[in-house]
């Protein structure tokens, strides 16, 4: 997990009702819920104009889609994680995975990785001490991304192809009053897209607050900055994005894939693998952070069943997880 000194890299901003429902089984969720913006409607432009605003229907759940961001749903959990006497060991990550019948051994090193353009912060000398460590359990499920090291030290294959196009994320902050003075108080999520193929997503996620996305195939790492977007929102957004900008935050360019593991688990049987380490696709559709989300549901009350009641039979509903959650990841890619 990040913390405040190593930023999240997290990208999702929509989290659906059933996401909302299956925290709310270990947590207040509703805490969560109201720190972000209910998206009721979307607007859409092309080439210079807007078209219309869809609006979406009331979901049949105490919760609605709402806009807040992965790095808030990250921080909810984290913190009622350490509630229940969860430790979170940052600034590292997997280099080893051996497992047996009885248990997993899972080798860790310290590591830091920050997405372009940032910069990774030097490590403070307390976290330089120890260099490695290995931890042991009866289980161990790598959430570690797209780039998972615990699927590589699994040998399983993660088959599909590579987008060509790359994604800008920056969150950006208005001024006070800015977001009505210019109209962007019109709907929640806001869509451009151009003959080129290229778009631009603007989610409204907390008061002044929007994540927004640039998709294109010709970026360069080296050419994202703030000036670079403003200018191809001057050029490309109906109007314009607001310009008076109190704080632009969080910028990072990754790539997209749309992949699917060979397999969830290890041969063994001690090792899952969940959310990006086992599928991955555009963040367009607003379904990562979601179906990640619902497969560590889907997974957590199997695993805390086996590990409490010993029995071999029961360790035996584990098998359930892929038959169940592979199906979702593959109709969402």
């Amino acid at each position: 997990m990040p913390s405040s000194r190593y930023p999240s890299r997290a990208q999702a901003v929509g989290t659906m009702p059933r996401s909302f429902e299956v925290m709310d089984r270990v947590m207040d969720a509703g805490s969560l819920y109201a720190s972000g913006r209910r998206l009721r409607s979307a607007r859409f432009g092309s080439e210079g104009s807007w078209i219309g605003v869809v609006n979406i229907s009331p979901a049949e759940s105490r919760f609605q889609p709402t806009l807040v961001g992965q790095n808030i749903v990250e921080e909810h959990l984290a913190r009622r994680y350490a509630e229940l006497g969860g430790v979170i060991f940052r600034a590292a990550r997997v280099k080893s995975i051996v497992e047996d019948e009885l248990g997993v051994t899972v080798g860790v090193e310290r590591f830091v990785y920050v997405r372009p353009p940032a910069v990774a912060p030097p490590l403070p000398e307390a976290l330089t001490r120890v260099a490695s460590t290995a931890l042991k359990a009866k289980y161990a499920v790598g959430c570690d991304g797209k780039n998972s090291k615990v699927r590589e030290c699994l040998g399983l294959g993660y088959e599909g192809h590579e987008y060509p196009q790359m994604f800008f994320l920056a969150d950006v902050e208005l001024e006070e009053g800015e977001i009505e003075a210019e109209g962007w108080d019109v709907a929640g999520g806001n869509g451009v897209l151009q003959a080129d193929g290229s778009f631009f997503l603007f989610m409204h996620i907390q008061s002044n607050i929007f994540r927004t996305y640039y998709c294109a195939t010709d970026m360069k790492t080296e050419d994202c900055t703030e000036e670079f977007l403003r200018a191809l929102w001057e050029k490309h957004v109906p109007g314009g994005f607001p310009t008076k900008i109190k704080r632009f935050d969080r910028p990072q360019v990754f790539s997209v894939s749309c992949r699917i593991v060979t397999s969830y688990s290890s041969v063994v049987g001690r090792v899952f693998l969940a959310g990006d380490a086992a599928h991955c696709h555009s963040p367009a559709g607003g379904q990562g952070m979601n179906t990640g989300l619902q497969d560590a549901a889907n997974l957590g009350w199997k695993l805390a069943r086996a590990i409490r009641s010993g029995d071999a039979s029961v360790a035996g509903s584990l098998l359930t997880y892929e038959k169940e959650r592979r199906p979702i990841a593959e109709w969402v890619l």
